[in-house]
């Protein structure tokens, strides 16, 4: 037995996504991302593997419906879980994206659902702001507890929601 509006499966394309977006007309807009609670880290790190490619493959598809680039900045999602390790998930979404740069205006940092400790939260987020350009922005996404908001601040991070 279905719930009614679980009837179809749900699942909003990248290219949707923008379209909503350009209609709204908001001066920063997100890239469609698929992000796992880092929660789930240690016991799902192939669904980690999964959504890290598949981010970068729909910020691509992102960047090809886009169609007001010059009025509405697209911020792709840094995804990669609690793997700070050298070359480990975060340091491979951070790549695919610095090879894009010149198509991107700021970046958002992902995928920190709460739940993470301090201590891999605050490193997730001091690797990202040390990868990412110093003159682009870099926003945190779902954080606003204020010790974090001073924390990540010193690390680099520009905006908050």
């Amino acid at each position: 037995h279905h719930h009614p509006r679980a009837a179809k499966p749900a699942g909003t394309r990248p290219e949707d996504s923008i379209r909503h977006q350009n209609n709204i007309g908001a001066d920063i807009i997100m890239a469609l991302d698929e992000m796992v609670s880092s929660a789930t880290y240690h016991t799902a790190r192939e669904r980690f593997v999964e959504a890290t490619y598949r981010t970068t493959r729909w910020l691509d598809r992102c960047f090809e419906a886009h169609a007001n680039p010059h009025t509405q900045n697209l911020f792709p999602i840094v995804q990669g879980g609690l793997d700070t390790k050298m070359g480990g998930l975060r340091e491979q979404s951070l790549a695919t994206f610095m090879l894009r740069d010149e198509h991107i205006s700021g970046y958002a940092i992902g995928g920190l659902a709460g739940g993470e400790s301090k201590d891999d939260f605050w490193k997730v987020v001091n690797q990202c702001c040390a990868a990412l350009p110093e003159s682009k922005p870099r926003y945190l996404m779902g954080v606003g507890h204020p010790l974090d908001l001073v924390v990540c601040t010193a690390l680099g991070v520009d905006m908050y929601d």
